[in-house]
């Protein structure tokens, strides 16, 4: 978390001394590092107590671990529920993992709590990263 913060801290004075261009510059870094954060969560083997995104969910297209999936997430994402938005459904997903449960798949395998494992900015950071897929 300490990195990220100096990232934070070195990006927002770099945004300051550098105009209107270096403020561009520095917002597309600070949503790059979130993505970073993001990815990075992804990729813990544990998160807490519970496994983490990696050992349940696939990034590669028709391979199915434990749970769906994730390629392609975004775009899928966006349509599965009419009135949300990608990210909010994807943040549901996280913080409600029963709202939605992917046809296939039954509901109560995801694990739930994942906000008492993680922050709202990694959750977030989570979100971001997936919005990519």
């Amino acid at each position: 978390m300490r990195p990220l913060l100096l990232l934070a801290a070195v990006l927002s004075l770099a945004a300051a001394c550098g105009g209107e261009d270096g403020a561009t510059d520095a917002a597309t870094s600070s949503d790059s590092a979130v993505e970073v954060v993001g990815e990075e969560l992804f990729n813990e083997r544990v998160i807490g107590t519970h496994p983490g995104c990696v050992t349940c969910h696939s990034l590669e297209e028709r391979v199915t671990l434990v749970g769906p999936s994730l390629a392609g997430l975004a775009a899928r994402a966006a349509a599965t529920v009419p009135g949300l938005t990608a990210a909010e459904y994807l943040r549901l997903s996280i913080t409600d993992p029963d709202s939605f449960v992917a046809e296939g798949f039954v509901a109560g395998q995801m694990p739930g709590g994942w906000e008492e494992s993680l922050s709202e900015s990694q959750i977030e950071s989570l979100v971001e990263f997936m919005l990519e897929l």
